[in-house]
């Protein structure tokens, strides 16, 4: 109810917007313009940010997130028993998927002897091709991750 409310207020906003850039005072057609062009800034400074976070990504600056959905699976597990079982089994696929990543970001640490503090994803050399893999593979990870949770909390309402 409050969804579809907080809708029809959107969609009242634009459409007095949209009257009163043509067919309002010329006060009503600047403030309507002033709006626009400050709702466009909003839309680039959001583009700009989307495209900031995925540089860090691909950057490497996030490599934690292996850890960080290790633990979004152990908040999950508790949902998924009162949902469904069904989600328990997925979420296990997920988990040695997200295991298998972990070990390989492990031996290729190991094996250009980097400490692993250090960014893993900062390709180097011969691996460029491995780490361009688990780049890949960690994106279809979280996707998938994301995918479970959004028909879990459509099974859960």
């Amino acid at each position: 109810m409050f969804k579809s409310l907080l809708k029809l207020a959107l969609l009242l906003v634009v459409g007095i917007l949209i009257y009163n850039y043509f067919l309002g005072t010329e006060k009503e057609q600047e403030t309507s313009r002033r709006i626009f062009n400050e709702v466009k800034d909003l839309g680039l400074a959001v583009k700009d940010l989307l495209a900031s976070e995925k540089e860090k990504f691909e950057a490497g600056k996030y490599d934690r997130a292996l850890e960080k959905i290790g633990d979004l699976f152990e908040g999950l597990r508790g949902k998924a028993r009162e949902i469904d079982e069904d989600y328990l089994q997925r979420l296990d696929q997920l988990e040695k998927k997200r295991k298998n990543l972990e070990k390989r970001l492990a031996e290729l640490r190991k094996s250009q002897d980097i400490p692993e503090s250090y960014d893993e994803f900062t390709p180097r050399g011969d691996d460029s091709l491995e780490v361009e893999n688990i780049k890949r593979e960690l994106r279809e990870l979280m996707e998938e991750t994301e995918r479970l949770m959004d028909e879990m909390g459509q099974r859960e309402s």
